[in-house]
């Protein structure tokens, strides 16, 4: 297998990364939307917060009859939307200084549907997102360029927990759609089967996930706050624990929520060994991908690997063993450290039979 680390980012990319994460926590705590209006009716003035809707039409929040104390919070919000908008700008600068130095950036469709589910609430509500979109994430994270042919998909996929909580419950298909007006929900050929994508007319799948809770759970379940049903699957909860902030490089950059790196490694290692025949292109993206960010880990932070293994031998299951397969097709050198960390497990025939192979899929 070839390892597909291209090179390391200039060493200004990593401070400027740093910068726009935190410019970007920096301006979430400010309300950047809409604007403060106010009307007189009947000879008393009354102000209202107006906030841009969908076809043209606008929401007003009416706040109170005028006094002192409104006009001060007026003032207070329109100074802290103006500094809002100043880091704002400041962000897009960043973005484009990044880009110039290498660092990868997200276009079109993608960039504008991982935009509109942030602008939702998902990633704020513990909603990541995961599969190659998170992987083209940790180039920026590591500091490295890694082979385009690895950052590209037609697929993009969100783990979304059932009980999400986020400010305003939306049907996210409907938020989605304005993104692209052919992104449809699938003919189901079981009237009992619950669809948990949506496909564009080009084939572009969006895909909602979550984390299984037993043996049985395979059927998709209704994430309420959404509005859409996600597909329950094994060892997304071990993907998905320790998520971390990052951010997509587009426009202002969108933050959003990915896996641990080595988590996310260890996670494709394991999954790799489940893809059926007909699968063998994605599996070996599997294993390329896990090479590379397990290449940059392992030269610069091991202690990150070595965690990720930790938590993955106290599982209770054979992922592990799963992980330790995938392993074997790696590079000699990093094969064995991998392999090292990750000791091989007797099932407990006590407690049933082991999972399946066909039991895990999607991602």
């Amino acid at each position: 297998m070839s390892i597909t680390v291209i090179s390391h980012l200039p060493d200004n990319c990593n401070t400027l990364y740093a910068d726009l994460q935190q410019k970007v926590l920096d301006s979430l705590a400010v309300q950047t939307g809409g604007s403060f209006v106010s009307k007189t009716v009947k000879g008393a003035t009354y102000w209202y917060f107006q906030t841009p809707q969908v076809a043209g039409q606008r929401k007003q929040i009416c706040i109170g009859r005028e006094t002192p104390d409104i006009l001060k919070q007026v003032e207070s919000s329109r100074e802290a939307k103006a500094d809002a908008s100043k880091i704002l700008e400041e962000r897009k600068r960043l973005v484009a200084m990044l880009s110039v130095g290498g660092a990868a950036i997200e276009k079109g469709r993608p960039a504008k549907i991982i935009d509109s589910m942030a602008s939702a609430g998902v990633f704020d509500g513990g909603g990541v997102l995961v599969g190659s979109f998170a992987f083209a994430c940790y180039g920026n994270m590591l500091g490295v360029l890694f082979n385009s042919a690895l950052l590209r998909t037609e697929d993009i996929d969100f783990s979304i927990e059932r009980g999400i909580q986020i400010g305003v419950a939306r049907n996210i298909g409907d938020d989605l759609r304005r993104v692209d007006p052919s992104l449809k929900t699938p003919p189901q050929l079981l009237p009992s089967s619950v669809p948990f994508e949506l496909i564009a007319s080009d084939g572009f799948k969006v895909e909602f996930l979550t984390t299984r809770e037993s043996a049985a759970d395979k059927v998709p379940v209704l994430i309420e706050q959404l509005s859409v049903h996600a597909q329950p699957l094994e060892y997304m909860d071990y993907l998905i624990e320790n998520h971390q902030p990052a951010v997509i490089l587009h426009g202002a950059g969108i933050p959003v929520r990915v896996p641990d790196p080595a988590r996310f490694a260890l996670h494709k290692l394991a999954i790799s060994q489940f893809r059926p025949s007909g699968m063998k292109a994605k599996a070996d993206k599997d294993l390329r991908q896990a090479g590379a960010i397990l290449e940059v880990l392992l030269e610069d932070n091991p202690g990150l690997v070595i965690l990720a293994a930790d938590a993955l031998n106290e599982r209770n299951d054979m992922m592990a063993n799963f992980t330790r397969e995938g392993a074997l097709l790696l590079p000699e050198g990093m094969k064995d450290e991998v392999i090292g960390m990750v000791p091989k497990k007797e099932w407990d025939t006590s407690r049933g039979m082991p999972l399946r192979r066909n039991d895990v899929s999607k991602i």
